[in-house]
């Protein structure tokens, strides 16, 4: 699945501004794959799933937006690009400020303080 999402968005990401255009008239399929490997190759399960949801009911209000979407900003909007990951992780705790190391002793300091 990851070689036909990689091969796929590489394919799509190479194609000129018009190209997309034109493809997105036959019925928005390019454009629903492209946000299906998107996802697919990010893990992200729920993004897989609205793109299977859009691809078999976004219709022709899909469409527009995205002939909209890649006539200005040359980009097919997706979840992915607004920054949503879904995760199985934890927040990772933010670090804490460490102590200055101390500074190293010379020996004959070491051995004044094994001696009292």
């Amino acid at each position: 699945m990851e070689d036909f999402a990689k091969s796929y968005l590489d394919w799509y990401q190479g194609l000129s501004k018009g190209v997309r255009a034109v493809l997105c008239l036959l019925w928005d399929i390019p454009s629903n794959l492209y946000r299906f490997s998107k996802s697919a190759l990010k893990n992200n399960s729920l993004g897989i799933i609205v793109a299977v949801l859009l691809a078999i009911f976004g219709g022709w209000i899909l469409f527009v937006v995205d002939l909209c979407c890649i006539l200005l900003t040359d980009k097919v909007l997706w979840i992915d690009d607004l920054g949503y990951q879904e995760t199985d992780d934890a927040p990772k705790a933010e670090k804490s400020e460490e102590a200055p190391a101390e500074e190293p002793q010379d020996e004959a300091n070491k051995e004044d303080e094994k001696n009292e």
